[in-house]
C-alpha cells in the first residue's frame, strides 16, 4: 500500500537533505515527493567544469525533465549560443542565476537575461571578460531588458575588477526592487580627487556615469536614492574606510539588516561609531579581519546594536578582554566568531558571554584563542545550547578532561571542530578510563590510569621514543577498558553522545587511534569527516567507522600513512553517498585503490591522490571516463602535491604541532 503524496512530503520535511536525496532514488512516487516545490525551491543545480557545448550536454537532462528547477549555478564553464533551447525552456522559471569564472560573451549574456524574466537573484562573480569592453548592456536597458530585472532583489557583482560606474548603473537602473548589493572584491574607489575629476560640481551623475572607474560616490548616490528598499550590503575586500562607512551609515531612510565589510583594513572606529548610532536595526555584522577595529568599536556595537544576532570579529587583533566583556549586552546573539584574537583570554569570556547561563548562543568559533583548560570547561557549562563549536588550535585548552565536559554539556552539537588539538586521546573521545572521584566538584574528571612510565628503570631512548611508548600504553589500557565495560557501566562521556552530529574535524589529533573509531564513532547523520594527519588509524578502525557512519559524503584522510588498500576498499564499498575523498599523502595505496573506486564510487565528484607514488598515472587518468560524475582529480607523480593552491614538496614535520603549542605557551 502506497502512502499518499501529501503524507510522503510531510514525512520528508523531517529528513536532512542527504537522506531525502537517497530516499528519492527508491521509487518514482518517492522521487516526486522528494522533489516537491517546498524542497525544490531550495535546491541548486551546480554545473562545474562541464562541457555544455558537447553533443551530449549535461543540460539535456534538464531540458527533458518534467521537474523545473529554480536555481542554477554555472562555475568555470563556457556559455554559448548553442544552449538556446535550454534557456527557452527553463529561463522563465529560473529565480536564482549564478555565473562564477565563466567564459561568456556579451551577446549571449543579454540573450540569457531576456529569457530569465523572473530573476530574483543574480550573481556574476569573477567574469572579467564580460566587463572588459565596458559596453555590456549598452543601449539595452530601455528596450529589450526594460522588464528583465524588474523582480530582482539580490545583485552580486563581486570580484569584477573591470566594473565601472556606467556598467553598475546599467544593472541597477532596471531593478527597482533591489534589496541586496554585493560589490566585494571590486576596485571600488574612495578618493575625492577622482570624484571631482569625473563628476564636476553641478553635473548630473546619472546622465554621464564614468566608464573608467567604479566610485563609492556613485554607489552611495544610488543607495541614497534606494535607501528605503536596501537591506543587505556587502563591501568586503575593498578600501572602505571610517569616513565612507560613516557617510553610508548616516544615509537617510537606510535601515540595514546585514552588513559585511570583511577584510577591510582601512575601516576605523569612526565608521563603526556612526554605524552603531544610526543602523540600530542591524541583525548581522561581519567586521572580521579588520585590523583597525579595537575595543572601542565593540563598546559602540554592544551599547547600540542590541538586535544583533550574528557578529564576526575574527582576527581583529586589537580587541582585548575589555571589549569582549561588552558582549554580555547582546541578549539576542546567536552566532559569534572571535577566533584568532590573540589578546582575548578566559577572563574576558567569563565576564562577557559566560557571565550567565547563555541559552541563546548557538554557534561559537574560538579557534586559535590562547585559553587554558579551565576556560573551555567554563564555556561548556555556561553555553548549553551550542549547535556549532570550533575550538581548533586551542592547544592548551582542549584536553581529555575538557573534551569530556563538552560531551557532557553540549549534547545538541551538529558541528564540532578541534583540528590540531594534539592533547586529545582515545581516553577523551571514548570516555573510557575516566571516572569522577569522590569529593570532587561536579564535572571534575580525572584519569583512572597513570600515563607515565611506572617502572623504576632508567629509560635510555629519546624523548620521542618515550612518548611513543606512552601512547602505546594508553591505547592498550583504553582498549582493555572498552572491551570490559559497557556504555552504562562507566561514568565518562563518549563522543557518541552527539546523536545529531553532521560535521566533525579532528585533523592533526595524532593520539586518536582505531580505539576511538571503534567505540566512539556511531553517527547516522554524519556527512563531513576530517581525519587528516591522524596517522595511527588503520583498516581495523575504518571498518567499524564505515559500518556505524553510513551517511558520510566528504571524507578527508590526508597524510594517514598507515592506511592501505584494504581500508580504502572498505570505505568505497560501505559509503554509498561518498562524493568527496581526499587521500593525499597516503603513500601505501596502490592501483588496487583506484580499481575499487572505479567499481564502487558511482557518485564521486572529487578525488585527491597526490603523493600516492604507488599508483599508475595511466590508471588514474582513466577515472574520468569510468566515473561520469567525477569532475576533479588531483594527482602528482612524483614530488610535490598541491595544498590550497601552493605546491607542498614534503609533509609537515611531525614536531610542528608541538612547536606551535610551545610558542603559544610562552
Amino acid at each position: 500500500m502506497e502512502l499518499p503524496y501529501e503524507v510522503l512530503v510531510y514525512i520528508f520535511k523531517y529528513l536532512p537533505k542527504s537522506d531525502r536525496k537517497s530516499a528519492s532514488e527508491t521509487c518514482r512516487s518517492w522521487y516526486l515527493a522528494a522533489n516537491d516545490y517546498s524542497f525544490l525551491k531550495n535546491k541548486t543545480v551546480i554545473l562545474y567544469k562541464a562541457d555544455l557545448n558537447d553533443e551530449i550536454s549535461p543540460l539535456q537532462i534538464f531540458e527533458d525533465s518534467d521537474i523545473l528547477y529554480d536555481n542554477f549555478l554555472f562555475c568555470e564553464v563556457e556559455l554559448s549560443n548553442k544552449l538556446k533551447n535550454f534557456w527557452d525552456r527553463n529561463g522563465v522559471n529560473i529565480r536564482c542565476l549564478t555565473l562564477q569564472n565563466c567564459d561568456i560573451r556579451e551577446k549571449v549574456f543579454v540573450n540569457i537575461l531576456q529569457k530569465c524574466s523572473n530573476l530574483e537573484i543574480l550573481n556574476i562573480e569573477n567574469c572579467k571578460d564580460l566587463f572588459m569592453s565596458g559596453c555590456l548592456l549598452e543601449g539595452k536597458t530601455e528596450g529589450l531588458l526594460a522588464t528583465s530585472l524588474k523582480k530582482l532583489k539580490c545583485l552580486s557583482l563581486s570580484g569584477n575588477q573591470y566594473l565601472t560606474d556606467a556598467l553598475f548603473s546599467r544593472f541597477v537602473e532596471t531593478a527597482p526592487e533591489l534589496e541586496e548589493l554585493n560589490l566585494s572584491g571590486c576596485s571600488l574607489q574612495f578618493h575625492l580627487g577622482l570624484v571631482k575629476r569625473f563628476y564636476p560640481p553641478g553635473s548630473n551623475i546619472y546622465d554621464n556615469p564614468s566608464e573608467s572607474v567604479l566610485t563609492f560616490y556613485f554607489v552611495h548616490q544610488f543607495l541614497t536614492a534606494r535607501a528605503k528598499n536596501m537591506k543587505r550590503l556587502l563591501f568586503s575586500k575593498t578600501l572602505i574606510d571610517g569616513v565612507a562607512l560613516k557617510s553610508l551609515a548616516e544615509t537617510e531612510h537606510l535601515k540595514l539588516q546585514y552588513l559585511q565589510v570583511h577584510s577591510c583594513d582601512q575601516l576605523t572606529n569612526v565608521g563603526i561609531s556612526s554605524l552603531s548610532n544610526y543602523q540600530f536595526c542591524l541583525r548581522e555584522l561581519d567586521i572580521g579581519l579588520c585590523t583597525r577595529v579595537t575595543d572601542q568599536s565593540l563598546v559602540y556595537i554592544c551599547n547600540n546594536l542590541v538586535n544583533l544576532e550574528c557578529l564576526n570579529i575574527q582576527r581583529c587583533r586589537a580587541v582585548t578582554d575589555l571589549g569582549v566583556v561588552e558582549l554580555q549586552k547582546l541578549k539576542k546573539l546567536k552566532q559569534l566568531n572571535i577566533s584568532q584574537c590573540d589578546l582575548i583570554s578566559k577572563e574576558g569570556i567569563e565576564k562577557g558571554i559566560c557571565s550567565y547561563e547563555n541559552t541563546i548562543l548557538e554557534e561559537l568559533d574560538i579557534n586559535s584563542l590562547n585559553l587554558e583548560q579551565s576556560g573551555l570547561i567554563m564555556i561548556s557549562e555556561k553555553l548549553p545550547n551550542l549547535r556549532m563549536l570550533d575550538i581548533s588550535y586551542c592547544f592548551n585548552a582542549v584536553t581529555d578532561t575538557s573534551i569530556q565536559l563538552i560531551f557532557k554539556n553540549q549534547i545538541y552539537l551538529h558541528t564540532l571542530k578541534l583540528s590540531h588539538c594534539d592533547k586529545v586521546s582515545d581516553a577523551g573521545l571514548t570516555g573510557m578510563g575516566k571516572v569522577e572521584t569522590e569529593g570532587q566538584e561536579d564535572g571534575n574528571i580525572t584519569s583512572s590510569y597513570d600515563s607515565s612510565i611506572t617502572n623504576n628503570k632508567i629509560y635510555l631512548g629519546s624523548r620521542a621514543e618515550e612518548e611513543i611508548v606512552r601512547d602505546a600504553r594508553r591505547k592498550y589500557e583504553v582498549m582493555l577498558l572498552c572491551e570490559k565495560l559497557s556504555m552504562e557501566s562507566y561514568s565518562g562521556y563518549s563522543l557518541a553522545r552527539f546523536r545529531s552530529l553532521r560535521e566533525l574535524n579532528i585533523s592533526g589529533c595524532n593520539r586518536i587511534t582505531d580505539v576511538s573509531l571503534t567505540y566512539a564513532f556511531s553517527f547516522k547523520e554524519l556527512v563531513c569527516l576530517n581525519l587528516s594527519r591522524c596517522q595511527q588509524i588503520t583498516h581495523e578502525g575504518i571498518m567499524h567507522l564505515v559500518k556505524n557512519c553510513p551517511s558520510i559524503e566528504y571524507f578527508n584522510l590526508t597524510d594517514c600513512y598507515n592506511l592501505k588498500d584494504d581500508a580504502v576498499i572498505e570505505i568505497v564499498r560501505g559509503l554509498k553517498r561518498l562524493r568527496h575523498l581526499e587521500l593525499r599523502g597516503c603513500n601505501q595505496l596502490t592501483d588496487t585503490t583506484i580499481q575499487g573506486i572505479i567499481s564502487n564510487c558511482k557518485k564521486l565528484t572529487f578525488l585527491d591522490v597526490q603523493g600516492c607514488r604507488n599508483m599508475s598515472a595511466e590508471l588514474v587518468c582513466t577515472l574520468g571516463m569510468q566515473l561520469p560524475t567525477l569532475h576533479t582529480v588531483l594527482f602528482s607523480k612524483p614530488g610535490p602535491y598541491i595544498d590550497d593552491g601552493v605546491k607542498n614538496r614534503s609533509p609537515a614535520p611531525t614536531f610542528l604541532p608541538t612547536l606551535m603549542r610551545k610558542l603559544r605557551i610562552h
